[in-house]
């Protein structure tokens, strides 16, 4: 039996996956980053595909162009990892309790 993934389940995934490619980054583990940057990429593509997404396509486009530009060789942003976790985890703790 495959369950459905909800938007909110991909969306705590993301978050953890996005975890990982910031570790990887940190220790300097660029083909671990760039694997965990692929595997990000393809949630966002899932999260973008549902069709009750509404505004938040729009948002993922932004973390798309997040995920991007962390394995990139001149990156644009400045984000860290206390950053990230406050994104995500209100949808880790929401997906938690269902």
């Amino acid at each position: 039996m495959k369950t459905e993934r909800t938007t909110l389940f991909l969306m705590a995934n993301l978050g953890s996956e996005m975890s990982r490619l910031f570790s990887f980054k940190e220790r300097g583990e660029n083909e671990l980053a760039k694997s965990s940057a692929e595997r990000a990429i393809k949630i966002i593509d899932s999260i973008v595909a549902k069709p009750n997404i509404g505004g938040g396509k729009s948002e993922a486009e932004i973390l798309r162009s997040i995920v991007s530009d962390m394995i990139s060789a001149l990156p644009n942003y400045s984000i860290g990892e206390k950053e990230l976790n406050s994104y995500f985890m209100p949808f880790a703790i929401r997906a938690m309790s269902l």
